[in-house]
């Protein structure tokens, strides 16, 4: 498909459009700042209980955006909010695009993370920072693959430890590009989302390894927490004496029995975009008929990206298939606003989450650790070095393990 064909070709799985922004205080002349229902004297914005659908900006007047590198131009042909998107190219030299806006007043961003609707033609992580009157910033994240316009999860990826979160003067969004690369970013919907008050944690192991059983239970036992185990239904087998080093039918049942979620990684485990979209269908489907027919209906209604690869028709068979599908990259999430792709921390260092679950217990929100084959020695470590990390919050209250059914309950938004 060529390039501008693909960006300016529509999709259905976007959020509602609305009308205007709310919550940024229109454009930054003074005049209308004064104006601005939402300005007053009594302190910063609040975005905290996003109204409506959350946006906050929709980018039908870019007046009050600077570009500092790269370009940006008005898309007409696509929106998600209001009546255009943008399309942010870079800078080939600068190896990057960055779109900057000055807040009229602060904002209140302690509650909520920012994110936005976004569409490329190669894999590529938006950046949205937020700074306060100091300087300090704080990142929130999204990598999204090649597909069509619609809202993605950021999440938290870095934070300056000054920065204050309830006085933000200055917005920016940009990416990183390739050398020689001038990759394009068709954006669109800047949006806040509300972030769980306390810190939760999921656990997730892909693939089906018999040792998810054999050296991951025991671990988990051991700490007494659930986890989500994404099986490749038709690569189960039998009995210990069927070739192989999947798990079995067995050690299913017994992870089962200890309180994990059998869900689905494809019927074959295999990286989906390989395939049409009919075979996409077929292991979508087929593995989920599966562990309803085995007696996993809780689980069925997951599922895990093989390799964390999709393309578009992925995207769109998971969403009519599944309650939630889970992909890879960044912690600290707020509520679900794209069920179809929900990120996590894929085999983490110990390193990493040691950050990761720190800053979830401070500010609160979502943060998944998935982990794949357990047969070396490091990775076992690895995750019981990190459980007795985990333990550590849980036992003083400041983090909670809960399982995705928790996080379809109680964490999707729904504009309330």
């Amino acid at each position: 498909m060529k390039r501008r064909t693909y960006l300016a070709t529509a999709t259905g799985a976007t959020a509602a459009t609305v009308a205007g922004c709310i919550g940024l205080g229109g454009s930054d002349t003074d005049e209308e700042a004064d104006d601005d229902d939402e300005t007053t004297d009594d302190g910063p914005l609040e975005l905290e209980g996003p109204d409506e659908d959350g946006t906050l900006d929709d980018f039908d007047d870019l007046d009050a955006w600077t570009v500092v590198s790269g370009s940006m131009t008005a898309e007409s042909d696509q929106a998600v909010a209001g009546e255009q998107s943008v399309l942010l190219e870079a800078d080939a030299d600068d190896q990057q695009a960055r779109m900057v806006r000055e807040l009229p007043e602060p904002v209140n961003c302690s509650t909520v993370n920012l994110g936005l609707a976004v569409a490329s033609e190669e894999t590529i992580t938006p950046i949205i920072q937020l700074f306060d009157d100091d300087g300090n910033v704080i990142d929130y994240r999204a990598t999204i693959h090649p597909g069509g316009l619609q809202r993605c999860n950021f999440g938290v990826a870095r934070m300056d430890s000054g920065v204050e979160l309830t006085e933000i003067t200055d917005i920016h969004i940009a990416f990183l590009s390739a050398e020689d690369s001038e990759d394009r970013l068709l954006l669109d919907d800047l949006y806040a989302v509300p972030r769980p008050e306390d810190g939760q944690v999921m656990l997730q192991f892909d693939g089906g390894h018999e040792s998810i059983e054999s050296e991951g239970l025991p671990i988990l036992e051991a700490y007494d927490y659930p986890a989500t185990v994404f099986v490749p239904t038709d690569l189960v087998r039998e009995d210990d004496d069927a070739e192989g080093d999947y798990l079995t039918e067995d050690q299913v049942e017994e992870l089962d029995d200890a309180g994990c979620m059998i869900a689905s990684y494809a019927a074959n485990g295999q990286i989906l975009d390989n395939y049409d979209e009919d075979d996409q269908a077929d292991q979508l489907v087929d593995a989920q008929e599966w562990l309803e027919d085995e007696g996993y209906e809780n689980g069925a209604r997951y599922f895990s990206y093989p390799a964390g690869q999709y393309d578009e028709d992925t995207l769109e068979l998971v969403a009519d298939t599944y309650d939630v599908g889970f992909a890879g990259h960044h912690p600290v999430q707020g509520h679900v606003v794209n069920a179809a792709r929900y990120p996590r921390l894929l085999n983490p260092d110990v390193e990493d989450v040691e950050e990761d679950l720190e800053r979830t217990a401070k500010l609160g929100g979502i943060t998944t650790l998935c982990y794949y084959s357990l047969e070396d020695d490091d990775t076992v470590e690895r995750l019981e070095e990190t459980m007795g990390l985990l333990e550590d919050y849980v036992d003083e209250d400041e983090l909670e393990v809960i399982m995705p059914d928790d996080l379809e309950t109680e964490y999707v938004f729904d504009g309330e």
